[in-house]
């Protein structure tokens, strides 16, 4: 007669454990890497220039956020300027 085990063994339990925490941290790793990556790419389309972007196809609002952050500095120039009356 054999018996049925209720319990797997300690070491098959620690094993387990280590596994799905392996698991875990792969996935925490590639979300990282992800996220990193798609933040790259955002920078460099920051720097495009807004000519650029419209050839390129870029998303109507990237495209107006661009214009509008392009319009503030603007503004902001102007009125350092006349503050300094030139």
């Amino acid at each position: 007669m054999t018996t049925i085990r209720l319990h797997p063994p300690l070491s098959a339990t620690w094993t387990d454990a280590a596994h799905h925490a392996l698991v875990r941290i792969g996935a925490a790793w590639q979300s990282y890497r992800a996220r990193r990556h798609a933040e790259a790419a955002e920078r460099e389309l920051f720097e495009l220039n807004l000519r650029t972007l419209e050839d390129i196809g870029a998303p109507h609002g990237l495209i107006g956020q661009r214009r509008w952050q392009d319009e503030s500095r603007l503004a902001e120039v102007d009125r350092l300027l006349d503050a300094r009356g030139w």
